[in-house]
Protein backbone atom coordinates (compact mmCIF):
# COMPACT_ATOMS: atom_id res chain seq x y z
CA UNK A 1 0.00 0.00 0.00
CA UNK A 2 1.17 3.47 -0.60
CA UNK A 3 1.99 5.64 2.25
CA UNK A 4 1.08 8.88 0.47
CA UNK A 5 -1.27 9.30 -2.26
CA UNK A 6 0.98 11.80 -4.05
CA UNK A 7 4.06 9.57 -4.10
CA UNK A 8 5.22 8.97 -7.70
CA UNK A 9 3.98 5.72 -9.86
CA UNK A 10 5.67 3.14 -11.31
CA UNK A 11 6.49 4.14 -15.11
CA UNK A 12 5.55 2.46 -18.07
CA UNK A 13 2.31 0.10 -18.76
CA UNK A 14 -0.87 1.11 -19.14
CA UNK A 15 -2.58 3.26 -16.42
CA UNK A 16 -5.84 1.94 -17.01
CA UNK A 17 -4.68 -1.43 -16.18
CA UNK A 18 -3.47 -2.49 -12.73
CA UNK A 19 -0.28 -4.15 -12.63
CA UNK A 20 -0.37 -5.22 -8.67
CA UNK A 21 0.06 -8.28 -7.87
CA UNK A 22 -2.87 -10.29 -5.58
CA UNK A 23 -1.83 -9.82 -1.71
CA UNK A 24 0.29 -12.47 0.15
CA UNK A 25 -2.09 -14.21 2.52
CA UNK A 26 0.70 -12.34 5.22
CA UNK A 27 0.03 -9.35 3.81
CA UNK A 28 -3.85 -9.77 3.82
CA UNK A 29 -3.55 -11.31 7.73
CA UNK A 30 -1.97 -7.90 8.20
CA UNK A 31 -4.55 -5.42 6.93
CA UNK A 32 -7.14 -7.27 8.89
CA UNK A 33 -5.58 -7.53 12.51
CA UNK A 34 -4.61 -4.29 12.02
CA UNK A 35 -8.51 -3.42 11.48
CA UNK A 36 -9.60 -6.01 14.64
CA UNK A 37 -6.57 -3.96 16.73
CA UNK A 38 -8.06 -0.12 15.41
CA UNK A 39 -11.93 -1.38 16.25
CA UNK A 40 -10.91 -2.69 19.84
CA UNK A 41 -8.52 0.20 20.58
CA UNK A 42 -9.99 0.62 24.10
CA UNK A 43 -8.65 -3.03 24.95
CA UNK A 44 -5.17 -2.68 26.45
CA UNK A 45 -3.20 -5.93 27.11
CA UNK A 46 -5.59 -8.22 25.03
CA UNK A 47 -4.05 -11.15 24.29
CA UNK A 48 -3.93 -11.97 20.84
CA UNK A 49 -3.88 -15.82 19.93
CA UNK A 50 -2.96 -17.16 16.83
CA UNK A 51 -4.98 -19.90 16.47
CA UNK A 52 -8.34 -17.86 17.47
CA UNK A 53 -7.06 -15.42 15.01
CA UNK A 54 -6.63 -18.11 12.37
CA UNK A 55 -10.03 -19.22 12.30
CA UNK A 56 -11.99 -15.66 12.84
CA UNK A 57 -9.29 -14.31 9.80
CA UNK A 58 -10.18 -17.84 7.77
CA UNK A 59 -6.36 -18.13 7.22
CA UNK A 60 -3.42 -20.49 8.33
CA UNK A 61 -1.55 -20.05 11.55
CA UNK A 62 1.47 -19.27 9.38
CA UNK A 63 0.18 -16.31 8.08
CA UNK A 64 -1.03 -14.96 10.78
CA UNK A 65 2.22 -15.51 12.76
CA UNK A 66 3.96 -13.67 10.20
CA UNK A 67 1.39 -10.45 10.57
CA UNK A 68 1.64 -10.59 13.93
CA UNK A 69 5.45 -9.95 14.08
CA UNK A 70 5.55 -7.37 11.58
CA UNK A 71 2.95 -5.63 13.87
CA UNK A 72 5.35 -5.94 16.75
CA UNK A 73 8.60 -4.97 14.72
CA UNK A 74 6.15 -1.66 13.89
CA UNK A 75 5.92 -1.58 17.35
CA UNK A 76 1.92 -1.62 17.06
CA UNK A 77 1.69 -4.92 19.37
CA UNK A 78 3.80 -6.15 22.17
CA UNK A 79 5.50 -9.29 22.09
CA UNK A 80 6.39 -11.15 25.57
CA UNK A 81 8.80 -14.36 25.23
CA UNK A 82 7.04 -17.76 26.24
CA UNK A 83 3.56 -15.47 26.52
CA UNK A 84 2.75 -14.39 22.59
CA UNK A 85 1.51 -10.87 21.02
CA UNK A 86 -0.54 -8.56 22.95
CA UNK A 87 -2.14 -5.48 22.33
CA UNK A 88 0.28 -2.56 23.99
CA UNK A 89 -0.56 -1.65 27.39
CA UNK A 90 -1.46 1.87 28.09
CA UNK A 91 1.87 3.47 29.02
CA UNK A 92 2.13 7.32 30.01
CA UNK A 93 5.80 7.67 29.08
CA UNK A 94 5.31 5.77 25.78
CA UNK A 95 2.17 8.10 24.96
CA UNK A 96 4.18 10.91 25.87
CA UNK A 97 7.25 9.93 23.89
CA UNK A 98 4.32 9.54 20.65
CA UNK A 99 3.27 12.71 21.01
CA UNK A 100 6.56 14.60 21.22
CA UNK A 101 7.44 12.94 17.78
CA UNK A 102 4.09 13.30 16.57
CA UNK A 103 4.37 17.11 17.20
CA UNK A 104 6.81 17.79 15.38
CA UNK A 105 6.26 16.02 12.43
CA UNK A 106 3.14 17.17 12.05
CA UNK A 107 4.50 21.18 12.11
CA UNK A 108 6.87 19.72 9.69
CA UNK A 109 4.28 18.23 7.37
CA UNK A 110 1.55 20.94 7.99
CA UNK A 111 4.28 23.34 6.28
CA UNK A 112 5.19 21.54 3.27
CA UNK A 113 1.13 21.65 2.42
CA UNK A 114 0.10 23.11 -0.32
CA UNK A 115 -3.56 25.15 -0.33
CA UNK A 116 -6.31 22.92 -0.51
CA UNK A 117 -10.20 22.97 -0.86
CA UNK A 118 -12.18 23.02 1.92
CA UNK A 119 -13.72 19.70 2.98
CA UNK A 120 -17.10 19.96 4.22
CA UNK A 121 -16.09 17.94 7.62
CA UNK A 122 -18.42 18.79 10.39
CA UNK A 123 -18.70 17.66 13.98
CA UNK A 124 -21.17 17.78 16.51
CA UNK A 125 -21.55 15.79 19.77
CA UNK A 126 -24.35 13.87 18.50
CA UNK A 127 -21.95 11.42 16.11
CA UNK A 128 -21.31 8.26 17.43
CA UNK A 129 -18.79 7.50 20.19
CA UNK A 130 -16.48 7.16 17.65
CA UNK A 131 -16.57 9.52 15.14
CA UNK A 132 -14.32 12.42 16.60
CA UNK A 133 -11.69 10.80 17.16
CA UNK A 134 -11.53 9.15 14.11
CA UNK A 135 -11.58 12.34 12.79
CA UNK A 136 -8.90 13.59 14.27
CA UNK A 137 -6.87 11.02 13.06
CA UNK A 138 -8.48 12.06 9.30
CA UNK A 139 -6.89 15.02 9.71
CA UNK A 140 -3.71 13.76 10.96
CA UNK A 141 -3.26 11.64 8.00
CA UNK A 142 -4.07 14.53 5.58
CA UNK A 143 -1.28 16.52 6.89
CA UNK A 144 1.15 13.97 6.20
CA UNK A 145 0.03 12.82 3.09
CA UNK A 146 -0.49 16.49 1.50
CA UNK A 147 2.77 17.18 2.55
CA UNK A 148 4.18 14.45 -0.03
CA UNK A 149 6.77 12.74 2.07
CA UNK A 150 6.47 9.17 2.95
CA UNK A 151 8.76 9.11 5.77
CA UNK A 152 5.97 11.83 7.19
CA UNK A 153 2.97 9.52 6.15
CA UNK A 154 4.40 6.49 8.51
CA UNK A 155 5.37 8.43 11.45
CA UNK A 156 1.78 10.00 11.52
CA UNK A 157 -0.11 6.75 10.60
CA UNK A 158 2.12 5.27 13.69
CA UNK A 159 1.47 7.98 15.74
CA UNK A 160 -2.13 7.93 15.06
CA UNK A 161 -2.16 3.94 15.27
CA UNK A 162 -0.26 4.18 18.92
CA UNK A 163 -2.49 7.04 20.61
CA UNK A 164 -5.84 5.55 19.06
CA UNK A 165 -6.48 4.19 22.47
CA UNK A 166 -6.26 7.13 24.46
CA UNK A 167 -8.07 9.19 21.90
CA UNK A 168 -10.88 6.74 22.55
CA UNK A 169 -11.05 6.65 25.92
CA UNK A 170 -11.19 10.80 25.84
CA UNK A 171 -13.82 11.08 23.54
CA UNK A 172 -15.82 8.36 25.57
CA UNK A 173 -14.61 10.50 29.39
CA UNK A 174 -16.26 13.88 30.24
CA UNK A 175 -13.15 15.33 28.46
CA UNK A 176 -15.06 14.42 25.02
CA UNK A 177 -17.14 18.08 24.75
CA UNK A 178 -13.54 19.73 25.14
CA UNK A 179 -12.37 16.88 21.98
CA UNK A 180 -15.28 18.25 20.15
CA UNK A 181 -15.20 21.74 20.41
CA UNK A 182 -11.15 22.06 19.91
CA UNK A 183 -11.58 19.37 16.54
CA UNK A 184 -14.29 21.89 15.62
CA UNK A 185 -11.90 24.93 15.63
CA UNK A 186 -9.49 22.31 13.94
CA UNK A 187 -11.64 21.85 10.80
CA UNK A 188 -12.76 25.41 10.55
CA UNK A 189 -8.65 26.24 10.78
CA UNK A 190 -7.81 23.61 7.95
CA UNK A 191 -9.94 25.75 5.30
CA UNK A 192 -7.49 28.63 5.71
CA UNK A 193 -4.45 26.26 4.38
CA UNK A 194 -2.03 28.30 2.16
CA UNK A 195 -3.35 31.62 3.14
CA UNK A 196 -3.29 31.56 7.07
CA UNK A 197 -0.57 28.64 7.74
CA UNK A 198 -0.17 29.96 11.31
CA UNK A 199 -3.97 29.66 12.26
CA UNK A 200 -3.99 26.53 11.03
CA UNK A 201 -0.76 25.52 13.04
CA UNK A 202 -2.26 26.98 16.35
CA UNK A 203 -5.39 25.38 15.89
CA UNK A 204 -3.37 21.70 15.29
CA UNK A 205 -0.89 22.26 18.19
CA UNK A 206 -3.95 23.08 20.46
CA UNK A 207 -5.87 20.39 19.80
CA UNK A 208 -3.00 17.83 20.45
CA UNK A 209 -2.26 19.73 23.78
CA UNK A 210 -5.69 18.85 24.96
CA UNK A 211 -4.60 15.36 23.70
CA UNK A 212 -1.64 15.32 25.30
CA UNK A 213 -2.50 16.94 28.11
CA UNK A 214 -5.50 13.83 28.81
CA UNK A 215 -2.49 11.32 28.61
CA UNK A 216 -1.43 10.49 32.85
CA UNK A 217 -5.67 10.91 33.67
CA UNK A 218 -6.71 8.95 31.20
CA UNK A 219 -3.63 6.36 32.15
CA UNK A 220 -4.09 6.23 35.51
CA UNK A 221 -7.88 5.07 35.03
CA UNK A 222 -7.19 2.68 32.63
CA UNK A 223 -5.11 1.25 34.39
CA UNK A 224 -7.38 1.63 37.76
CA UNK A 225 -9.81 -0.75 35.69
CA UNK A 226 -7.20 -3.28 35.43
CA UNK A 227 -7.11 -3.45 31.33
CA UNK A 228 -3.22 -3.06 31.78
CA UNK A 229 0.01 -4.54 33.43
CA UNK A 230 2.16 -8.05 32.95
CA UNK A 231 2.24 -10.21 34.37
CA UNK A 232 -1.05 -10.80 35.18
CA UNK A 233 -4.06 -12.22 33.83
CA UNK A 234 -4.69 -10.32 30.21
CA UNK A 235 -7.71 -10.48 28.02
CA UNK A 236 -8.11 -12.94 25.28
CA UNK A 237 -8.78 -12.02 21.75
Amino acid sequence: MRCCKNAPQGRGGDPNVSTEPEPAKADIAYDAIRRILHSNGRVPGQHLREQDLASKLDLGRTPVREALQRLAAEGKIQYIPQRGFFTRPMSERALLDFYVVGRETLISALNRMRPQVPESWTVTDKLSPDEPALRAEAIFTKIAQEASNCEACKIVHRFCFCTHPLRMEITASELRPAFVESLEKLIAAMSELGTATTLVESALMNHVDLEQGAVSRIVQEVNERGLTGFPGPAKSF
